[in-house]
């Protein structure tokens, strides 16, 4: 409807800007009348244009005081019909957004599993080297993590293109020669700084390769976030608003402080179009109820919780916070 009223409004205010042109030109002519004739003429030159200008802004206007009544049954009809296009239009739109809540996609391997995350994150914060962070369980975990992105629209396909990138160099180092030296998050990070292969100086480039100790620092990051915006969502904070859930789980997160201005406001825009809680849920196409859903989202963000303080220590404990 918003685009049908900016429309009208919009050729309603050029046809009255053109009616005080035409005034202003009546002004100008006025003044050329007085220096070059009698008064008497003038101000008769004058009184005959000021009513056509006034006749015709009162037409911009699709007022009563048209002097056509074809004219004022013709606007009254285009009126009408504006609005009957309106209403049609908001039915169609209506009718569309129904059809879109009623479905849900058919569950595959690639469908999220609000259940299977939370049980990813428990059995990697419980593992047998729980507090070095398995890798394993690790990228597991992010492999469900990722597919709830996914499940929170478009707007966040570039989030979860970026984590998939991620969690590829990572899987990669696990598959490749040094397998071992890969096995938890700690081994990574004493193999990496002792053969001095974490550069403190460039990001990762087409020249700069990109080691596992600066890229699982960059899902670190990322995973606050989503632990935050996962427990609001479990405890239904922020007045049920997701939008403000995912704009204050930002910028409770690290991200935010190490993010650029642009990527900052495409954040912010990707959480702005979310939305309110009830429908987000209905949108995750859970086979839970809502309460139970919310009990594993908050046993889940928990987890999450636990894995990041770990993860955080290490980093803390071998100084490597800060690659850039």
């Amino acid at each position: 409807m918003a685009f049908y009223v900016r429309h009208w409004l919009k050729v309603q205010t050029r046809r009255c800007m053109q009616g005080m042109f035409n005034a202003f030109q009546v002004y100008s002519l006025c003044s050329v009348l007085k220096r070059r004739m009698k008064n008497s003429i003038a101000y008769c030159i004058l009184g005959t244009l000021a009513i056509i200008v006034v006749l015709s802004a009162f037409r911009c206007s699709g007022g009563p005081y048209t002097t056509n009544i074809k004219t004022i049954h013709s606007n009254e009809k285009s009126v009408e019909e504006f609005m009957s296009a309106v209403r049609e239009k908001e039915a169609q739109l209506d009718s569309k957004t129904t059809n879109m809540d009623d479905e849900c996609p058919s569950k595959g391997k690639n469908t999220f599993s609000a259940a299977n995350m939370s049980v990813l994150f428990q059995e990697c914060a419980k593992s047998k080297h729980a507090r070095d962070v398995d890798m394993d369980h690790y990228l597991a975990a992010w492999d469900e993590l990722i597919r709830f992105l996914n499940s929170m629209g478009k707007a966040f396909s570039f989030v979860s293109s970026d984590v998939v990138d991620k969690v590829g160099i990572l899987r990669a180092f696990r598959n490749s020669a040094d397998a071992s030296h890969y096995e938890t998050i700690k081994k990574m990070i004493v193999y990496e700084k002792n053969s001095n292969l974490i550069n403190y100086k460039e990001a990762p480039s087409k020249k700069v390769k990109a080691y596992g100790s600066r890229t699982l620092l960059r899902l670190h990051r990322a995973l606050k976030f989503l632990l935050i915006l996962i427990g609001k969502l479990a405890r239904n904070e922020d007045e049920g608003k997701v939008s403000v859930m995912g704009y204050n789980a930002y910028h409770a997160s690290p991200m935010a402080e190490y993010h650029p201005w642009i990527v900052r406001k495409a954040v912010g825009l990707a959480v702005y179009m979310l939305p309110d809680r009830p429908a987000f849920i209905k949108q995750l196409c859970q086979d839970m109820s809502e309460e139970e859903l919310a009990k594993s989202m908050q046993v889940c963000s928990e987890s999450m919780d636990a894995i990041f303080e770990y993860t955080h220590a290490l980093y803390s404990k071998y100084e490597v916070l800060e690659i850039p």
